[in-house]
């Protein structure tokens, strides 16, 4: 009951709505619609009271409106607000320059959890780790095993590994012959139409060709 009483007394009381819109819109400083401040004063005060206190704060230039189409915005006159001192501009700059390096820190900061976030995100689980540990584990286990076959001598290459190893080697060595023979007659070829020398057009070029002949298998005995 004490509640609707007072709801009846802001809506009946002129002033009263007229002072408690303006000390909203002092508090606040920005421009608003009607509907919005009826809604900001949650009911206190109706849309209709206070479309009728705007207009009387207006009149009175205590408020100022903008018409921007069909809607209309309020504002509280800044006339009512002392302009402040070339000092204050001054301090206020170097504040704001503080608040933006305070805002660029805090946004390194932030970066830098959320770096640390996505790392523990995409870490592996206690079991995973387990798991990896064993895999290693015996992995390095198998590696040991052969490092000391190797430095005891007890086991060499395998036949096939032998065979696999020689294969590819005369494969390769057939084709760097083959490829080798390719370019001496081209290069010949090129060195007689220019009537110089093989030797001679090779050093003019800066051509550096392989020592060996490679005739026969290096590695044969």
């Amino acid at each position: 009951m004490v509640k609707q009483k007072k709801s009846l007394a802001i809506r009946d009381d002129n002033a009263l709505a007229e002072q408690k819109v303006l000390d909203y819109l002092r508090k606040q400083n920005r421009p608003y619609s009607a509907t919005d401040i009826s809604n900001n004063l949650h009911g206190a005060v109706t849309k209709t009271i206070v479309q009728k206190a705007l207009t009387s704060l207006v009149d009175k230039e205590e408020v100022v409106c903008k018409t921007y189409g069909k809607q209309s915005v309020y504002v509280v006159s800044q006339d009512q607000f002392e302009s402040p001192s070339p000092d204050e501009l001054n301090n206020m700059d170097a504040e704001i320059e503080d608040l933006k390096k305070e805002v660029n820190d805090y946004k390194e900061r932030n970066k830098q959890l959320q770096s640390v976030l996505s790392g523990l995100t995409n870490s592996l689980t206690n079991e995973q780790v387990e798991e990896r540990l064993k895999t290693l584990a015996e992995k390095n286990n198998r590696n040991e095993e052969r490092l000391q076959e190797l430095k005891s001598g007890t086991k060499s290459v395998s036949v096939e590994d032998k065979n696999r190893i020689e294969a590819i080697y005369a494969r390769n060595r057939k084709l760097w012959r083959q490829r080798k023979r390719m370019f001496d007659e081209i290069f010949s070829q090129i060195a007689d139409a220019i009537e110089k020398k093989t030797r001679e057009l090779m050093e003019d070029l800066g051509i550096e060709t392989d020592p060996d002949e490679l005739k026969e298998d290096p590695f044969a005995n």
